[in-house]
């Protein structure tokens, strides 16, 4: 994500790396396996009544495979068992942003850098 946070803000190494340890504990990552490597990661944090993904990743070598699309469907899952809305923060320089109005996210605010989305279940 280095490619789209630097041309939001500028990349700051240590600010980065800091940053990431402290407000998304590798404890609450949920991991997809297969074949015996990674294939991907979330870290959905409850929220007041809401989830809130902070983060969704696919290894770059897996990407186009559908793992993103399996780990959102789980994620969507979730909300649904808990009756809850799922709102994410996405760079609007980033190309995730359609991947996430595929899977059913819409816009719900915006500054100048980023888009909040929500997905409010079905």
């Amino acid at each position: 994500m280095q490619e789209y946070i630097d041309a939001a803000w500028g990349w700051e190494e240590r600010l980065q790396r800091e940053g990431f340890v402290t407000s998304l504990p590798a404890r609450g990552f949920q991991i997809l396996q297969g074949c015996g490597q990674r294939l991907g990661c979330y870290y959905l944090r409850p929220n007041t009544g809401s989830l809130l993904l902070e983060m969704i990743l696919v290894e770059p070598d897996c990407q186009g495979q559908g793992y993103g699309r399996l780990m959102m469907n789980h994620i969507k899952a979730s909300a649904r068992r808990q009756q809850q809305a799922v709102f994410l923060r996405v760079l609007k320089t980033n190309p995730a942003v359609e991947f996430h109005r595929r899977c059913g996210f819409a816009q719900s605010n915006a500054d100048e850098h980023s888009l909040e989305m929500v997905w409010q279940g079905a």
